[in-house]
């Protein structure tokens, strides 16, 4: 029989108002986040689920309801809620723990009220360890720990146990007999000494020496954990970054010799790890998980402990404060702090948005994503990000190279930094279709890297003809609908004074004279041709280029964009997406 806990939610504990996460056995749930919004919260708030009936001192009203609630609302509202929702042999089923301002529990399992002693059946599975990052008593924990599950291949007496077990029989036996000599010599004392007392005469002194049913009862009551460093303290001497090294040491340990359904909660894993250890322990608790199925969560300041190929197991927590009144206290004023995940609309935004919060730039791996595509200007990228947001299509990493001949420079950069990742990242390349690109797309051998996955593929044109369909060139601006691009060099034409593009030479861009010429160019044509008296209004250069890509993105709406997107247009944009 298999129980998994596959969602949690809380409502009005700390400042988690309303915050649900699912949970995965497949990969480490990741919580970050500025400092003092709630992360760690998420971790209490799991710890009094699991283990408030054995620790009922785990929920205190005072401090766990929301302060603006419990002191400013005291309605109806006023009790935390938090919600486990388990797979029970593939059958969904929800336990809801409710804790009102007194703090009594009540619970509701499915649809039905329930008792303590119904709910007992599905939290005994479960051991949740919760692992406070400050002001814990780490060698307590350990100690406790280790008690627990540290010494379960103890309990069975194998053939290398045997013997140090007949010794262990051999002392027991041997030392209850020098305690009953101790014992009979005291009482001796004992009796001289109180014989003429009537409630003391008669009694017995009693020396009782430990029983023990099994070896790891013994042995946990006679051994310490530390740290040999030259020295054997205890390790409540040791630094705290050798505490957390040894607690992950055993971690792992626990996990992979115990047989219950464990859960960890651990804030900060990395406290005071250097980098290099950082991510040591990453990889110990990404494989706890995926091959032992132990949910482990963590919430992180630490780029080391993101996993790119799962950032959807990967939550960014915000803290909004607000300033609230209530008709209860009518003179006083309250602030909510609300802490809920960020929505991003892609895996990329994801990433960014954290990139932003670890202030992380180029380091460490996170300028590669698990899905990138390489282009060769700013523009494309420009154009391609505002073309698929359009289509509300999630906007992937694009990386734009400087030109098509460095495209090449840039995979054979990224196949050597990608020799250090634990994953094989992809990379798209799209080329121009103008004799550069199509030299260079040539020299590009996909089956040439190690490290990475390399394809190219071919640029469409606007009406949807590939490069082998039509003896011409083009570039990012000729897949893009051309009356959009119109518009916008008409606008600056006119800022500029110059008459715009008239709609006959519009319509004769499709005309066997035109149809292979560059977009821009041949507006540039037309635009010389309607300015005969001016000096040439340059468009086919790098800096007007710059310019229309910037009016583009700033004056096309998106509603314009999808309404004028075709077919052709529409699936290539939709293949760009992994």
């Amino acid at each position: 029989m298999t129980t998994k806990l596959t969602q949690f939610h809380v409502k009005r504990y700390r400042s988690l108002l309303d915050v649900k996460l699912d949970l995965s056995d497949e990969s480490p749930i990741i919580i970050c986040g500025e400092n003092n919004v709630g992360k760690t919260n998420f971790l209490r708030a799991l710890n009094v689920f699991f283990n408030h009936i054995t620790q009922p001192d785990l929920f205190n009203p005072k401090d766990d309801i929301p302060n603006h609630i419990y002191y400013g609302s005291q309605g109806a509202g006023s009790k935390t809620e938090l919600t486990g929702v388990f797979d029970i042999n593939g059958t969904i089923k929800s336990l809801k723990v409710t804790f009102a301002n007194d703090g009594e529990a009540s619970y509701i399992l499915g649809n039905k009220k329930a008792e303590i002693t119904d709910i007992e059946d599905i939290l005994s599975k479960f051991k949740y360890i919760f692992v406070e990052s400050h002001n814990i008593d780490l060698p307590k924990l350990i100690s406790v720990v280790l008690e627990k599950d540290g010494l379960l291949s103890l309990d069975s007496k194998r053939a290398k146990q045997s013997k140090p077990l007949k010794k262990l029989e051999e002392f027991i036996l041997l030392s209850q007999e020098a305690i009953s000599d101790i014992e009979k010599s005291i009482n001796l004392y004992y009796k001289n000494l109180t014989d003429f007392d009537g409630i003391l005469q008669g009694k017995e002194i009693k020396i009782n020496f430990a029983e023990f049913e099994k070896l790891r009862d013994i042995v946990k009551t006679m051994t310490s954990i530390t740290l040999y460093d030259g020295n054997n303290h205890g390790i409540a001497s040791k630094g705290s970054g050798a505490q957390r090294a040894v607690f992950l040491s055993l971690l792992q340990y626990i996990s992979n010799n115990t047989k219950r359904n464990v859960i960890w909660g651990i804030d900060e894993p990395e406290a005071f790890l250097q980098p290099s250890l950082q991510k040591r322990v990453f990889h110990v608790i990404n494989q706890i998980v995926k091959t032992k199925k132990q949910p482990i969560i963590v919430t992180t300041h630490s780029q080391h402990l993101i996993d790119l190929k799962h950032l959807e197991f990967t939550y960014i927590f915000k803290g909004v404060l607000s300033p609230r009144t209530y008709k209860r206290k009518p003179n006083q004023l309250f602030y909510e702090m609300n802490t809920e995940p960020i929505t991003a609309a892609s895996e990329f935004e994801k990433s960014s948005l954290i990139k932003k919060h670890l202030g992380i730039k180029n380091n460490d791996g996170w300028e590669v994503l698990p899905y990138n595509i390489i282009v060769e200007g700013e523009e494309d990228k420009r154009y391609l990000e505002v073309l698929l947001l359009a289509l509300n299509l999630s906007v992937p990493n694009i990386v734009f190279s400087g030109g098509a001949s460095k495209i090449a420079g840039y995979l054979q950069y990224y196949n050597m930094f990608a020799k250090e990742l634990n994953y094989k990242p992809e990379f798209v390349c799209i080329f121009d279709n103008d004799t550069e690109g199509r030299d260079q797309s040539k020299k590009i051998k996909p089956s040439g890297y190690s490290y990475i996955d390399v394809k190219i593929i071919e640029l469409p044109r606007h009406d949807g003809i590939l490069p082998n369909q039509l003896n011409g060139d083009w570039e990012i601006e000729d897949f893009i609908p051309p009356a959009l691009i119109i518009d916008v060099i008409n606008t600056l034409l006119k800022k500029e004074k110059y008459k715009p593009i008239n709609k006959r030479q519009i319509t004769d861009r499709t005309s066997l004279a035109h149809t292979n010429k560059y977009l821009l160019k041949y507006i540039e044509e037309c635009s010389n041709q309607n300015n005969a008296s001016k000096m040439p209004f340059i468009i086919d250069n790098e800096g007007r280029k710059k310019q229309i890509c910037i009016n583009f993105c700033e004056l096309i709406q998106s509603s314009d964009i999808a309404n004028s997107l075709s077919l052709t247009q529409k699936t290539f944009l939709k293949s760009l997406i992994k």
